[in-house]
């Protein structure tokens, strides 16, 4: 049951670091914010524009 337990907690992990939630939450926790909707607004579109910015080979 344990090894049950332990693999569901890993899959839900790796799915918050596939939606960026691992990132909102270090993000916070680094600029020692609180989560609102303007918070997650203004993460998502630096992330974005980081992201889109980047020049792109061929």
């Amino acid at each position: 049951m344990k090894q049950l337990r332990s693999l569901g907690q890993t899959i839900l992990a790796l799915l918050r670091e596939l939606a960026d939630e691992g990132a909102y939450q270090r993000h916070l926790a680094s600029r020692g914010r609180v989560h609102t909707p303007e918070e997650w607004r203004r993460f998502s579109e630096q992330r974005l524009r980081a992201k889109y910015q980047r020049p792109k080979c061929c």
